[in-house]
């Protein structure tokens, strides 16, 4: 006689066990902010030349230091590069988080260039080097320049006057400005050549104006765009300008 056998049971699959988490390691990205101390009659000389010295030195100090407190929102290290010593006497000092060091000698493209590279030799793997007169400038700039340079070797943040107001890199740097002209319309086209002659691809972010004639000044406060500290703070040295006839 056979007794009943009951069917087999399939086997319960066992869950997979949980992957473990893979974390991206943070790329050291350091933005050398490249300026002066704002003291009168050594900074905007366009611009002094219709508002005067004092209220040159005011309005440039206004976006110098809203450049740089954007500069540390980006979340990243920010140094101040000076292009020469500040004056004695100078009260003024850069806001908390942003170092100071001076810039190298020669040109533009020579300090710019001695920058990358020295920042690139303390360990940054990008750069991004931003001008200090740039109202528009902001943090989710300078954040959007690093992002692209996990994409290519070179990021430009196009200017209204035929510069550029930002280039960034990504190690170990890119000789691109031998051969171009400095505080020239074709700046940046001749950039752009220099770097389709090396091979070197780039991206550009969107075109900014900075501040330096009385014309650019008018402009920017017509910006609706405007951030609106500093906006007040402009606006508050133009009136004082105009009061004065």
């Amino acid at each position: 006689m056979h007794g009943d056998v009951s069917p087999a049971l399939p086997a319960r699959r066992q869950p997979a066990p949980p992957r473990p988490l893979v974390r991206r390691r943070a790329v050291r990205t350091e933005v050398v902010v490249f300026g002066r101390a704002p003291q009168a009659g050594r900074v905007k000389t366009r611009l002094a030349a219709a508002i005067g010295a004092r209220a040159a030195a005011q309005a440039y100090r206004a976006v110098l230091e809203h450049t740089l407190v954007e500069a540390v929102a980006s979340g990243f290290l920010v140094t101040l590069a000076l292009a020469e010593p500040a004056g004695a006497g100078t009260a003024w000092a850069p806001p908390p988080g942003v170092g100071v060091e001076l810039q190298a000698i020669g040109d533009l493209g020579a300090r710019m260039a001695a920058a990358f590279a020295a920042h690139f030799a303390a360990g940054a793997e990008v750069v991004v080097l931003v001008g200090s007169d740039i109202p528009r400038l902001g943090a989710a700039m300078i954040r959007h320049a690093a992002a692209a340079c996990g994409r290519v070797p070179v990021v430009l943040g196009p200017a209204v006057d035929g510069g550029y107001v930002l280039v960034a890199q990504r190690s170990p740097g890119v000789a691109m400005f031998a051969g171009v002209p400095w505080s020239s319309p074709d700046t940046l086209a001749a950039t752009r050549e220099r770097l389709a002659l090396l091979g070197t691809g780039h991206e550009e972010l969107e075109t900014v104006r900075d501040i330096d004639t009385v014309d650019d000044l008018n402009a920017v406060l017509a910006d609706p765009a405007l951030a609106g500290d500093l906006r007040r703070r402009l606006e508050t040295i133009v009136r004082a300008v105009r009061s004065k006839g």
